[in-house]
């Protein structure tokens, strides 16, 4: 009698609240929600550090970007160096990558490390590593002696040398689209251009004659920049940095030719490669050679602009994949892989692709504008996210303006960012899309089971891998 009773009250509650989701209190889609454009926030302004300002030089020819701030709570040093695969002469493949080893791995690194109760962070790219370590305040001198000895006197090791040989550039397809670990990347590279712009062939060995040079070069003075932010006190870093350096010798300049990537016409454009995974992921792209100043804003949105359409169209809309990104090369001149990176369940695979086509290709078609308000959301990431976060507060801003001058010489084009992105125009992206992403030149690497992808129909994008390029192809 019980159990009837409490079932009609389920039954009668269900059907009143028919139009309510379960832990809601008013009817889905009834709301009070303001649109954005409704919103009057106050304003944030933001001033970043000035880098004419906190540059320093010391008299060997060392650069440094002190930015101080009593306010926070630790010291950021960062080393900036120019050391890559594109810095590495002939011989010399494989080196750069070691060098980072060794210098951030060697024997008296840890102890160091764990008398400070820090760890080092390591940014690397194809042609700057930066090398950063946050301590309390009272150790910044110690911070930076450790820092400055990784350079100076780094533990070149004869034996790690001679046992040292390179992997296969890449990590299992299944730790995630970011990072340069993520195979499809590493495969893309390698077929659409190879060494330097993907890793030397796996099992490569290095020499200690190559691994020497190379450090001979890179970590010159005048090569070497540092970023010091935080609660310090300039007069004392800029006596700790001329007493440290004072006595370094000069390095040859480095090649800048050397490091030039031009493009190449692809050969085929579909590729796979079988790997044991539970799922399939994806790279799509392109080699691009040198960007022009004039055009790098405008890519940069039209970049941001494609990442938010695919992830409408693969992850809001059809919950294809967790990502779909699209980015851009991360160098001085821009040259190098432009690509889409996404991944799903074996049946997700083929829809992706054609998704993912489908997106580019509108970038191409007459009637499908680009829309201002698509533009105004790009702007408002590409100044506000990105270029804001990378100087927000002293410890990144130092540690930025030192990357940046490694890359380009100087901080002009990075001061001046905002005033170029706010100057893009919707035919500025269409246009710089034409000449970039023409979808003929565009090639797929896809990695995973494959037996399992091109067995599997979504249930409702039911599109076979074999339907989007002849077998054939696909090598």
């Amino acid at each position: 009698m019980t159990t009837r009773y409490l079932s009609l009250l389920f039954l009668v509650g269900c059907e009143k609240a028919a139009d309510i989701l379960p832990g809601h209190t008013r009817p889905v889609l009834e709301h009070d929600w303001h649109h954005p454009r409704d919103l009057r926030l106050a304003a944030t302004p933001f001033s970043p550090a000035d880098p004419a300002a906190a540059l320093f030089q010391a008299s060997s020819g060392l650069k440094a970007f002190i930015v101080p701030a009593s306010a926070d709570r630790i010291v950021r040093l960062s080393v900036a160096v120019p050391l890559g695969r594109l810095h590495e002469a002939p011989g010399e493949a494989g080196a750069a990558q070691l060098l980072v080893n060794l210098i951030t791995r060697g024997r008296e690194v840890s102890p160091r490390l764990a008398d400070l109760g820090a760890g080092l962070d390591v940014e690397q790219s194809l042609d700057a590593t930066r090398v950063s370590l946050d301590v309390l305040p009272e150790d910044w001198r110690v911070g930076l002696d450790l820092l400055l000895g990784l350079v100076a006197d780094p533990d070149l090791d004869p034996a790690t040398i001679a046992a040292y040989r390179t992997g296969p550039g890449y990590d299992m397809p299944m730790a995630g689209i970011d990072g340069d670990g993520f195979r499809p990347k590493i495969e893309l590279a390698r077929r659409l251009y190879g060494y330097p712009l993907a890793p030397p062939d796996p099992g490569t060995r290095v020499t200690e004659a190559a691994v020497r040079a190379l450090a001979a070069r890179a970590f010159g003075p005048r090569q070497i920049v540092l970023g010091i932010g935080g609660p310090v006190e300039r007069p004392e870093v800029e006596a700790a940095i001329e007493t440290a350096t004072r006595a370094w010798r000069p390095a040859p300049p480095v090649d800048r030719a050397r490091t030039l990537i031009e493009a190449r016409p692809p050969g085929p454009t579909f590729h796979t490669v079988d790997v044991p995974s539970l799922e399939g992921w994806l790279a799509i792209g392109k080699v691009i050679g040198p960007v022009a100043d004039a055009d790098r804003a405008p890519l940069a949105a039209m970049a941001f602009i494609l990442s938010e359409r695919l992830n409408i169209a693969a992850r809001e809309i059809r919950g294809l994949t967790n990502r779909d990104a699209f980015l851009l090369p991360e160098t001085g001149s821009g040259a190098g892989l432009l690509q889409i990176r996404t991944g799903g369940r074996p049946e997700a695979v083929a829809p992706l692709i054609r998704f993912s086509w489908d997106e580019i290709e509108r970038f191409h078609h007459p009637t499908e504008p680009v829309h201002e308000a698509e533009l105004t959301r790009a702007k408002g990431w590409l100044i506000n996210a990105e270029w804001r976060g990378r100087l927000e507060g002293s410890a990144q801003a130092s540690a930025t303006f030192a990357l940046e001058q490694v890359r380009h010489g100087g901080t002009d084009r990075l001061m001046q960012w905002p005033r170029a992105v706010e100057a893009i125009t919707v035919d500025q992206v269409k246009a710089i899309a034409s000449r970039t992403l023409d979808p003929a030149s565009l090639v797929t690497v896809v990695a995973g089971p494959l037996e399992a992808i091109r067995a599997a129909r979504h249930p409702r994008w039911p599109i076979a891998l074999n339907d989007l390029v002849p077998a054939a192809s696909a090598k």
